[in-house]
């Protein structure tokens, strides 16, 4: 689709980097997240360096920055530990109570903290440019059956909406007298009582989310129409020939590597 039909509303976020198809993102942070994979650390490295650019051109580093610190970055600090303490080697670094943490284990770490970096973070930096409507739209567009499109979309509402539930019970804790701050112990015992009403509210939650779909046509079938769309300009399909290209450049080059 390069315009939008008569009547069809074009969902635009303005910025040019934001406006790309959802196709176009997805393919780059694929594109990215092999390249990744194929030349060890200096390619996470640079792989993570163009990401972080792109953020900063999408408007979106400050968000970028934080989930990818908090997921993907810290489960790599972990990883790296654990490793260096729990696998034997023959050079201690650091001697730790019982443990060692040495420097073989160390550096397989970091051998799985490279790919784990390497593969999250074109997968955050997608997750922040495009947004849950424009994909959405996208995949209608592509006529993936909606069954499918639910799915993901009930995947990506999971976690928002189990926040807000869980925000909202704390807050009627709290009215009603019941102390939710202080130690850790106080925060567990006052987060055990919100489980019941949190997981009644998902069950009720889904029966509501059922009636809504079905009073929608969700279950109809034949041709959808939508007063929303999201364009796939011939700029977007000359970026993905592009991107394919360079990874079949990395590729072949990878490949020319082993065979030295």
């Amino acid at each position: 689709m390069t315009a939008a039909p008569p009547g069809v509303e074009l969902v635009r976020e303005g910025n040019r980097l934001r406006d790309l198809n959802p196709t176009t993102v997805a393919c780059a942070a694929v594109v990215l997240a092999v390249t990744s994979q194929l030349f060890g650390t200096l390619s996470v490295l640079a792989v993570v360096l163009v990401c972080a650019a792109l953020a900063v051109a999408g408007g979106r580093l400050r968000s970028f920055a934080v989930v990818w610190a908090s997921t993907a970055l810290l489960l790599s600090v972990v990883i790296v530990l654990m490793q260096g303490v729990f696998i034997a080697g023959e050079r201690a670094l650091v001697e730790i109570w019982i443990f060692d943490v040495t420097v073989e284990g160390l550096q397989r770490g970091w051998t799985f903290a490279q790919r784990i970096l390497g593969v999250a973070t074109p997968l955050v930096l997608a997750a922040q440019l495009v947004t849950r409507r424009r994909l959405i739209l996208e995949l209608e567009r592509r006529r993936v059956p909606p069954k499918a499109t639910y799915v993901v979309v009930a995947a990506l509402n999971l976690i928002p909406e189990t926040g807000k539930q869980m925000t909202v019970i704390l807050d009627a804790q709290r009215a009603r007298g019941v102390e939710t701050d202080g130690s850790w112990f106080v925060r567990v015992r006052a987060f055990l009582p919100t489980l019941v009403p949190l997981i009644v509210g998902s069950v009720l939650s889904v029966e509501e989310k059922a009636l809504a779909l079905q009073s929608r046509g969700f279950t109809l079938t034949g041709p959808r129409t939508s007063l929303y769309a999201v364009l796939d300009t011939r700029a977007d399909r000359v970026i993905r020939l592009v991107l394919l290209a360079v990874l079949a450049l990395a590729v072949a080059g990878r490949v020319l590597l082993w065979a030295r």
